[in-house]
């Protein structure tokens, strides 16, 4: 049942972000050392992130301050970012090269929202898989989960770049249009959780 991991891994990053523009981004323009030590980052702090939330599943289902919390970090970040990425299209490309690439080393770090992410993947999946009390289990799952992680990020970096050349377009256009839809949500998430 461990194989579970490879589509959840795959899904985890199939929206496109900060992370893939920035895998995307590095790929185009072949910073390949770079390219390597930002996918070792990703696929550390994804199992980081997947570790603590399935661990402690219980203590935070049950913690409505925490997750609230979490809510709120997740959704100012979203519309922070948004923000940031509508207002760089007066810079040019290499500057808004950086800024994506700024930008996703932000999210592979600092991610709010793998928490609920993988809160809700671990009720799913705690009657399948007891993460913690089996180690084989887990350590099987999070290579499965792994190999689902970079599958997508070598989709992103091969075919993400012949979609944006088919359809001729830039990097700046991309962020602008994945910041306005980062303000959206984020504006109708927190009028969910104000409500």
């Amino acid at each position: 049942m461990n194989l579970i991991g490879i589509p959840i891994g795959f899904y985890g990053y199939l929206l496109p972000g900060n992370i893939n523009l920035m895998v995307l981004e590095l790929y185009r323009t072949r910073r390949y050392s770079l390219l390597f030590l930002i996918l070792f980052l990703i696929l550390f702090f994804e199992t980081l992130y997947c570790v603590v939330t399935l661990l402690y599943l219980n203590e935070i289902k049950g913690n409505d301050v925490f997750l609230n919390a979490v809510k709120f970090v997740t959704f100012s970040l979203l519309f922070l970012m948004g923000v940031w990425m509508i207002f760089e299209w007066k810079k040019g490309s290499t500057a808004v090269g950086k800024a994506t690439i700024m930008r996703g080393l932000l999210s592979v770090v600092i991610n709010p929202q793998q928490i609920p992410f993988w809160l809700f993947i671990g009720i799913l999946i705690s009657p399948i898989i007891s993460f913690g009390n089996d180690i084989y289990a887990s350590l099987g799952f999070l290579l499965c989960n792994a190999i689902g992680t970079l599958t997508i990020m070598m989709i992103y970096m091969i075919y993400g770049n012949k979609v944006m050349d088919y359809f001729s377009l830039n990097l700046n256009f991309v962020n602008r249009l994945i910041g306005f839809f980062y303000v959206l949500v984020s504006i109708y998430s927190f009028g969910n959780l104000v409500i």
